[in-house]
């Protein structure tokens, strides 16, 4: 990957190298740290994993990346939680909320690496039914301990709340909760499956966050994103479905650009430039 088509000299020298510099001196020989990359819908997460993998491999760091998205449930484990919630906008959609993901399978890769023990990482094909997307019997062998995880995800390190909280969060940011969910009954289903999530974060060594500076930015690269797909395959969702689809992910998004307390937190300009990188004094002190 070369970085010098993708980022400004500015983002490079001011964000990206000094990140580089920060993890590399925290990384313990004969330790595998994990780094927890969250941010909303087009913030370039998966950018941002890959070319932090690409400079680690290069300095001679054993270094895996993978999704929360890779370990998504079943189609047919999917379809019976549409059904059970079958009046929940939430689960309306085919996957992405909590309840979708593996996540006994994840803690259990998670704990793994951390022992430097052999795993494996599943593969989840996003083009299977319709787009709906289904797990593939084969995975991918991971052989050893490794120096850095990248791990990445809309949601790393989303904690629990409670509905007052969340509904509050959204009233402060101009968000109609109840126009998602009408009886303010529905996101209490998705508060309920974060609990399963809480011991994953606990495998994190530190998190990193990518954060827009304003949340309309979301739909805004998600219409590019479709855009482009359109034009490639001929298919894509229209604006009134892009915004209901990302609509049903800001209140949690918004949930954990508040609540999260990232190591180093990336802010993003309409541009899509990353402008302005902070580190936390507990960061520092490791």
């Amino acid at each position: 990957m070369d970085d010098s088509t993708l980022f400004s000299h500015q983002e490079v020298t001011t964000i990206l190298e000094p990140l580089l510099k920060k993890l590399i001196s925290l990384h313990r020989s004969g330790k595998t740290s994990i780094i927890g990359i969250q941010g909303g819908q087009g913030t370039g997460k998966t950018t941002l994993s890959a070319l932090l993998k690409q400079k680690l491999e290069v300095l001679g760091y054993t270094t895996k990346s993978f999704s929360i998205d890779d370990f998504y449930e079943t189609y047919a484990h999917r379809r019976q939680l549409a059904r059970k919630y079958s009046h929940n906008p939430f689960y309306a959609i085919s996957r992405g909320l909590p309840g979708t993901h593996r996540v006994a399978y994840l803690h259990e890769t998670l704990r793994k690496i951390k022992q430097g023990k052999n795993f494996s990482l599943p593969i989840f094909d996003k083009s299977l039914h319709h787009a709906a997307g289904d797990v593939l019997s084969k995975t991918i062998p991971v052989r050893g301990r490794q120096d850095f995880i990248l791990f990445e995800g809309w949601c790393v390190g989303i904690p629990v709340v409670s509905s007052s909280t969340l509904v509050s969060l959204c009233r402060k940011n101009n968000l109609d909760l109840q126009q998602l969910d009408p009886t303010l009954e529905h996101h209490k289903v998705v508060l309920q499956y974060l609990k399963q999530y809480q011991p994953l974060w606990k495998y994190l060594d530190y998190t990193l966050m990518l954060r827009p500076d304003s949340m309309d930015f979301h739909q805004q690269w998600r219409y590019q994103q479709e855009k482009e797909l359109r034009q490639k395959t001929g298919r894509g969702m229209t604006k009134t479905e892009i915004d209901h689809f990302v609509g049903l992910f800001l209140p949690f998004t918004y949930l954990c650009y508040e609540k999260i307390k990232p190591d180093v937190r990336i802010l993003i300009n309409k541009k899509h430039e990353w402008y302005k990188m902070t580190i936390s004094s507990s960061l520092s002190r490791k």
